[in-house]
């Protein structure tokens, strides 16, 4: 029977801890999207909208959020069905169609980030600021070194 505590051996992995980690964090943001009716994978895809002022086609969001194409396409057609986006036309393409938030979502691009750092503060708070910002850069050399070339620092 295993034990229900961690043995040293996953303890010390970074594999280990970085998915832990991932699926940690993952839990808190449903719980606090939760009022929202929105999955994270859902709040990952809004943020790329809300990113840019340029309306997005389906494969710029799947580029950004890392997602296939299949996968992508169910959680725009939950997004439209919840009343998040809406598909248009693309004004210099009539064979495209862009994804554009609907006035419900922009109205949440503001309010839903405080929201979630309000949520997420104490957890952080466990940093100190400058750790905040090593773990950050840390993270940024690990997505350049899995072959993320669209990091940009600024």
């Amino acid at each position: 029977m295993i034990k229900h505590t961690i043995p040293p051996e996953l303890n010390d992995a970074l594999g280990f801890n970085l998915y832990r980690t991932a699926l940690l964090f993952r839990k808190e943001l449903i719980h606090a999207l939760v009022d929202y009716g929105m999955t994270p994978e859902q709040w990952q895809v809004m943020q790329a909208l809300w990113s840019t002022n340029e309306r997005l086609h389906q494969n710029d969001i799947a580029h950004l959020t890392l997602k296939d194409k299949h996968s992508l396409s169910r959680m725009l057609v939950r997004l439209e069905r919840d009343g998040w986006i809406v598909r248009q036309r693309d004004p210099h393409d009539a064979r495209a169609v862009v994804i554009v938030p609907t006035e419900q979502a922009n109205q949440l691009r503001e309010t839903v980030p405080a929201k979630l750092y309000a949520h997420f503060a104490p957890i952080l708070g466990v940093l100190t600021d400058e750790e905040g910002r090593q773990l950050f850069a840390l993270l940024q050399k690990l997505r350049v070194g899995l072959g993320d070339d669209d990091i940009s620092t600024h």
